[in-house]
C-alpha cells in the first residue's frame, strides 16, 4: 500500500541514534536508542503497520552499557546489532531474541485486540563480543558493510571509527582487528564540533571516505597500498564541521556530505575541487544527516538541529536523470528535471536521526531529540516520475 499520510510515536525519552533493520526485507522496522544521562536506556524496535498506517513498539531493550551514541544493524541477519555507548571506546555486538525481530511475519494486525499495536514487550539481549580499538578514544561511528555478494571479500565487514579520527577494520566473526589507521593530515577546526564520520564505498570495498572537521579523507584499506598512508585523496568540503558521509548507492564515485553550514554538498570524488551541487535553503542550523535512497539516487534525505526535515530531487546528478516535457503542444521537448526540495517536515525539536526503510524504497523515518520518531512517504507524484 503506498500512502501519503506520516504515522508517528513518541518514546519519551532523549534520542539521537536510529537505523533501518537493513536484513529485514519485509517488514519496514526500525531500531532507535535513546540517551538520557539521568535514566535507564533502551533500544526500541519500532515497526511500521501499513494496514492502519501507524508506528507500533515490538519491543523496548535494555541498554545497560549507558546512552546509545550509534547504531548499526546487520546487513545479513536481522537479530544481530552493532552499539557504542556515548563517551565508551567499544562497541558490543548484541544478538535480540529472533522471535522478536520475526514476530510479524505473516501477522495481520486485528483491531480487535488491544495489544497488537503499540504495546511493546520487555525483552533482552545477549551479548555477543565486543570490539576495543586501541587508543581509548570514544567511538563516534560504525559502518557495517554487506559482503554477501562479494565472496572475496575481506573478512574485516566492520568499521569503528572514534572521536581522534583512529579507523580500526574488523572481522565480526571473530572481534580481531584486521587493520588500525590514524586519520592525519585533515583540518580539525577548532571551532568545529562535528565528530569524524565514516563511509564505506558500496563500488569498492577497499575505499572508504573519512571527514574530520571541514575536510574529507578518501581511504585505501589495501595493506599493500602503495601510498604509506592510505589516503588517496583529501580535500576541504565545508567552511565548518563536517556533520555526515553518504556514497551514492548507483553512481560511483559521487559523495555526499552535509556540514555544520547548513549546507548539502555533493561531490565528484575523481575531481573534488569544487561541488557538484551545493543545496541552500534546507536548514537554517546544523544540517545533521544527509542520506541517500537505498534504491533511487534521485532522491536524498536531510535533516538538520533546525527540527527541519527535508527530502531533495538530485536528478541533474543520479545514474537516472529525470525528464520533463516542456513546450506547446506543437513543439515538445524533453528537458532534465530540475534539482528542488520536494518535501519539508518541521520535527519541533533537533533532527539527528534519519535512515530509508530498507524493506520499502518510498518510506523513512526521521527522530527528534526528544524522542518523537516520524515515518513519512515519498510524495506519489515524485515515485511515479522516477517510475514511469
Amino acid at each position: 500500500m503506498f500512502s501519503s499520510q506520516s504515522a508517528e510515536v513518541s518514546l519519551d525519552a532523549p534520542c539521537r541514534a536510529l537505523t533501518a533493520v537493513r536484513a529485514d526485507k519485509v517488514e519496514n522496522r526500525f531500531i532507535v536508542g535513546s540517551c538520557s544521562v539521568r535514566q535507564p536506556n533502551h533500544l526500541h524496535v519500532v515497526r511500521f503497520h501499513s494496514e492502519v498506517n501507524e508506528l507500533g513498539i515490538d519491543a523496548t531493550i535494555p541498554h545497560d552499557t549507558g546512552p546509545v551514541g550509534v547504531v548499526c544493524t546487520s546487513p545479513n541477519d536481522p537479530s544481530m546489532v552493532l552499539t557504542a555507548a556515548e563517551q565508551n571506546s567499544a562497541a558490543v555486538l548484541w544478538k535480540i531474541p529472533r522471535t522478536t525481530m520475526e514476530q510479524s511475519e505473516g501477522l495481520q494486525y486485528d483491531p480487535e485486540e488491544d495489544d497488537a499495536l503499540g504495546v511493546a514487550s520487555s525483552v533482552s539481549m545477549e551479548e555477543v563480543l565486543m570490539l576495543e580499538p586501541r587508543g581509548g578514544s570514544s567511538l563516534v561511528d560504525i559502518v557495517w558493510r554487506d559482503t554477501s555478494e562479494e565472496p572475496t571479500a575481506s573478512p574485516g565487514q566492520v568499521l569503528t571509527l572514534d572521536q581522534e579520527g583512529r579507523l580500526a577494520q574488523w572481522d565480526i566473526s571473530t572481534g580481531v582487528a584486521e587493520s588500525n589507521r590514524s586519520i592525519d593530515g585533515l583540518n580539525q577546526q577548532k571551532r568545529s564540533t562535528a565528530p569524524p564520520r565514516v563511509a564505506w564505498d558500496p563500488h569498492n570495498g577497499d575505499a572508504v571516505a573519512v571527514s574530520r572537521g571541514t575536510s574529507v579523507a578518501i581511504l585505501d584499506l589495501r595493506a599493500d597500498t602503495s601510498i604509506p598512508s592510505g589516503t588517496v585523496e583529501s580535500f576541504q568540503a565545508h567552511r565548518y564541521g563536517i556533520t555526515d558521509l553518504d556514497y551514492n548507492p548507483n553512481k560511483p564515485y559521487v559523495l555526499a556530505t552535509s556540514g555544520q553550514d547548513s549546507l548539502l554538498k555533493f561531490w565528484d570524488l575523481r575531481l573534488a575541487k569544487h561541488p557538484l551541487l551545493v543545496a541552500r535553503g534546507g536548514h537554517s542550523h546544523w544540517a545533521c544527516r544527509a542520506k541517500y535512497n537505498p534504491f533511487h539516487d534521485q532522491l536524498v534525505l536531510s535533516s538538520g538541529t533546525d527540527s527541519m526535515v527535508n527530502l531533495w530531487r538530485v536528478s541533474t546528478i543520479s545514474s537516472a536523470p529525470l525528464l520533463a516535457l516542456t513546450g506547446d503542444d506543437e513543439n515538445m521537448s524533453e528537458i532534465s528535471a530540475p534539482n528542488v526540495r520536494v518535501e519539508r517536515y518541521d520535527h519541533g525539536e533537533a533532527v539527528y536521526g534519519a535512515s530509508w526503510s530498507a524493506a520499502d524504497a518510498w518510506i523513512y523515518m526521521t527522530l527528534g531529540y526528544d524522542g518523537k520518531a516520524v515515518l513519512n512517504h515519498v510524495p506519489s507524484k515524485e515515485k511515479y516520475k522516477i517510475l514511469l
